[in-house]
Order: structure tokens, then C-alpha cells, then sequence
């Protein structure tokens, strides 16, 4: 039995980089790549379902700056804030007039999913000018 682990260097020392990164560095990536997701979930909240009678959805979906080394995409908590239905088409919710539950037509883990790859690439970049490598 021959066992090869190849690409696992190479893996372990992106990691060493990350952990030397200034945090500077870090934010500048988390915002490069909230900036992506954000335009990423624009794009595709209409396309799962989700009619654009105000447009309202697709303009309330913001990213918030970075804080301790993570960055928010989404919209504003709240009933009153513009956008606040997209959890329930998300998850789906249980509709009382109908008296039945709605099943979910989510956007927003399928802009992730999709967008995961370049998201990495955007973080490596960033931090491989930081390193000049």
C-alpha cells in the first residue's frame, strides 16, 4: 500500500502565511472578497425564484467591515429594515394566511458555494503581495 500525500507542503505553508500576516492585510482580503460575495448574491437573488417587484432585495444586501477577522454579507437585521424577507426565502417559513409551509428558494448559499474557490484566490492574492511572492 503506497500512500502519497501531494500538495500537503505547499498547503501547511499557506497556512504559516496566514498566521503571519499583518491584520491589515487580512481586512484588506475580507473586503475584497465580502465586495465579491455581495455582487456574487446580487446577481443571483432573482434568480432562484424571487420576483423584483421593488428591487428592493437586491439592494439591500450589504457587507459590513471587517471585525475581528470576519466580515458580514447580507442585509441589515430586522423587520423594518428593506430586504428582511430574504431569511424567509432562504429557509423557507410557514405561511398563515395559507396555512401551509414555503419551501425555501435560497440565493445566498448558493452565491457562496459558488464563489468559495475565487473567494480563496482573492485571500491568497492578497496576502501573497503582502509577502512578495
Amino acid at each position: 500500500m503506497d500512500l502519497r500525500f501531494e500538495g500537503l507542503d505547499e498547503l501547511l505553508r499557506e497556512t504559516e502565511l496566514i498566521e503571519l500576516a499583518p491584520s491589515r492585510v487580512k481586512n484588506r482580503a475580507l473586503r475584497k472578497a465580502g465586495d465579491l460575495l455581495r455582487d456574487r448574491m446580487k446577481e443571483e437573488v432573482y434568480n432562484h425564484g424571487l420576483e423584483p417587484y421593488s428591487g428592493e432585495a437586491q439592494e439591500s444586501i450589504v457587507r459590513t467591515e471587517p471585525k475581528k477577522g470576519e466580515v458580514m454579507v447580507g442585509t441589515e437585521g430586522g423587520v423594518q429594515q428593506p430586504g428582511y424577507y430574504l431569511y424567509m426565502h432562504e429557509f423557507g417559513y410557514y405561511n398563515v394566511m395559507a396555512k401551509r409551509f414555503i419551501p425555501p428558494k435560497p440565493f445566498a448559499s448558493i452565491s457562496y458555494e459558488l464563489s468559495k474557490g475565487q473567494i480563496l484566490d482573492i485571500y491568497v492574492e492578497e496576502l501573497r503581495k503582502e509577502l512578495k511572492l
